[in-house]
Parts: structure tokens; sequence; C-alpha cells
């Protein structure tokens, strides 16, 4: 098994406007319920750029999610271009921490070598309005190669995650963690990757979400 989990962040490749993963008013996804610690916010689990490439054509979105109001959210897809590609309303999850929203399966797979930019718009009342809170983040699909499908073949869970880390590839990378994690919590190894993971690479207030793992 390799001894290290890293995530090497690919040269270059990013949109021009990758900041600003959450919007509007949040007051609806910000859990007050501690007034003596600092709130913690719902977040998209991104590198500093925002930005992450995957090779899978309908990915999962890891997200950082409080106590919220919310009970659904409204999911958009548009490409690098501002094109709308896909939009649909989606049940918001009840359990609180690190959740996984699957894309759905009737959605069209992304292309190969398309950058895409992602939207989650939280419901927290009775309808969609322009000032519903919402996170967003920006994802690159490339191709994966002959020599990347052979090694991920041959490769044990924990070093799939390895591979991808090496390779630059942060959606797979980490959803293949977290559920590792989640499978066998007492690993070390995972554990001490996680916590490197949120606090080197993790947009926002990496030291918040680390409180709630």
């Amino acid at each position: 098994m390799a001894q290290t989990i890293n995530f090497k962040p690919p040269s270059g490749g990013a949109p021009k406007t990758t900041t600003g993963a959450a919007t509007r008013d949040q007051s609806c996804l910000i859990d007050a319920s501690e007034p003596n610690k600092k709130p913690l916010q719902t977040l998209p689990i991104l590198p500093q750029s925002n930005y992450g490439l995957t090779v899978s054509s309908r990915p999962e979105f890891l997200i950082f999610k409080t106590k919220s109001t919310a009970k659904q959210m409204f999911l958009s897809l548009e490409s690098e271009d501002g094109e709308q590609v896909y939009q649909t309303f989606l049940p918001l999850p009840s359990e609180v921490g690190f959740v996984t929203i699957a894309f759905p399966s009737q959605a069209p797979e992304m292309i190969v070598n398309k950058k895409y930019k992602w939207t989650m718009t939280f419901i927290c009342g009775k309808a969609l309005r322009p000032d519903s809170p919402a996170i967003t983040g920006w994802i690159h699909r490339i191709p994966q190669s002959q020599m990347l499908t052979a090694k991920l073949q041959t490769a044990s869970p924990v070093d799939r995650v390895v591979i991808y880390g090496e390779n630059g590839i942060w959606y797979d990378m980490i959803n293949e963690i977290n559920k590792l994690q989640k499978q066998t919590p007492n690993n070390q190894v995972l554990s001490r990757a996680w916590d490197k993971l949120l606090k080197d690479h993790v947009v926002q207030p990496s030291e918040s979400i680390t409180l709630a793992k």
C-alpha cells in the first residue's frame, strides 16, 4: 500500500473567473446553534482555485453541509462560455457534514476536455428566489489515458486515491477518500491525508470544517 496521499494541483487550465464559491445571503446555510463558536458555513470541497479535474462522465460533488432550513436545491451546469447545459431540482440530504451530491443519471455526460461551472442554489423558503444562497465550483473532464486506466484497474482502494492525487484529479480523489474514511474510520493513513487535504487545499476556512468532521 502506498504510504502517503498527496494532491498535486494541475498546472494552468483553470478558467479566468473561478472565485466566488459562495454567493448571496448565506444566513439559512450557517449553523449558529453554538453562539460561542465561529459559525460553520455550507461549502464546496474544492482546492483554493475553486477548480478541479475529473475523469468521470457523471461525477459526484462533495460539499460540507451545515444545519439548514433548506429542503431542496437547484443544480445547474454551464459550459465555460455560459451556455446552460443542465438544470434540475434535487432533494437536499438531511444529514450534516460531508455530503455527496450525485450527478443525475438522466443528465448528459460531461464532454472530455470541456470545463463547466456548477451551481447549487439552496431553496430556503417555498420557492427559488433571485437571492437564494448558492455555492459554485468549476469542473474539467479530462481524458483517462490507457496508463492511468491500467494503474487504476490493479490498484487497491487506497492506492486509487494516491493515483488520482498524483495526477491532480481532485473530484475523483476527494470522493474516493471520503467513502473510504466512512468505511474505515480508524484508518490513520486516510485520516491524516484527509486532514492535510482540508488544511492545505480546500477553499475558505478549513479549520471550521475539520472541527465538524
